[in-house]
């Protein structure tokens, strides 16, 4: 019988997570890419308002194509979920969810790029060793 000597698997386990979490990221990259491609762009931009209630405020202010600049894929670090998120919005274009109801971008590119993902994970590969 083989003695398995120096083994040490808490850095095993942790060289899998990070070796996983970055095949999540690049997935994660692969939805985003496709959420970039389908997300409406706007034709008309505006300044921010210079009178009324609201002038001055940054979030009045509107850029055609600013709502697709801000698709990013985001990994926290320490984060003990191991989360990878998809993200749209930010505080200027806040109206990310709304877009997102009523023309749903981000569903669509992660039903669209299933087969991708997959392939991006390794899932349904057969290990030959």
């Amino acid at each position: 019988m083989a003695r398995v000597g120096f083994w040490h698997p808490k850095e095993a386990e942790d060289v899998i997570i990070e070796n996983a979490m970055d095949r999540l990221e690049q997935a994660g990259e692969i939805v985003a890419q496709k959420a970039r491609t389908l997300v409406p762009v706007g034709t008309k931009s505006r300044p921010m308002y210079k009178t009324g209630r609201y002038a001055g405020c940054e979030w009045t202010k509107r850029d055609a194509g600013a709502l697709k600049k801000t698709i990013r894929v985001v990994r926290k670090n320490g984060d003990p979920n191991l989360n990878i998120w998809i993200m749209a919005g930010n505080k200027v274009t806040y109206y990310a969810q709304i877009v997102e109801f009523y023309t749903p971008f981000l569903r669509r590119a992660l039903g669209g790029s299933k087969a991708a993902i997959r392939s991006a994970l390794g899932v349904g590969k057969t290990v030959k060793g």
